[in-house]
């Protein structure tokens, strides 16, 4: 015999599901995202999350900026490597969300995307700063961004 799920309990399992493929709760702020009762609402605390993820990443910017004051050259590296970084995120989100374009969830996945590409680069960011280059040739070599003096 032919189970059948009823159609209102199917399509609410289905906006649970997808939600819960746009939203990645690692990034998104659970407390905001637990009060949030519309769309509107949970755009708003994704676009939140984008803004404080952001925010991050531009104080390591200027971090990396300053370290690299003296050093032209790795400085120019720095700009365009960002330039281009920012390039692809935006491509990439714009991939992972194209499912949604359009539609009222599609600025929940944007910023939500975003803000973890965003929070990942600043991760890259703060390694990068962490890096002391102390040691052998090969360890300095290694190092992008001078330590901090």
């Amino acid at each position: 015999m032919k189970t059948m799920v009823p159609r209102a309990a199917w399509w609410l399992g289905f906006s649970a599901m997808s939600a819960a493929l746009f939203v990645s709760p690692a990034h998104a702020d659970d407390a905001c995202m637990d009060k949030a009762q519309t769309q509107a609402q949970m755009s708003a605390c994704a676009a939140a999350d984008l803004k404080q993820a952001d925010a991050r990443l531009n104080q390591l910017y200027k971090q990396m900026q300053a370290r690299l004051k003296a050093d032209a050259p790795t400085g120019k590296l720095l700009v365009d490597a960002q330039k281009k970084w920012l390039a692809f995120r935006d491509a990439e989100c714009s991939l992972r969300t194209v499912r949604s374009a359009g539609g009222s969830m599609q600025p929940m996945n944007a910023s939500s995307c975003v803000a973890e590409l965003t929070a990942a680069r600043a991760k890259d960011f703060e390694d990068l700063l962490a890096c002391s280059g102390a040691g052998d040739e090969q360890a300095r070599a290694s190092c992008a961004i001078p330590g901090a003096r």
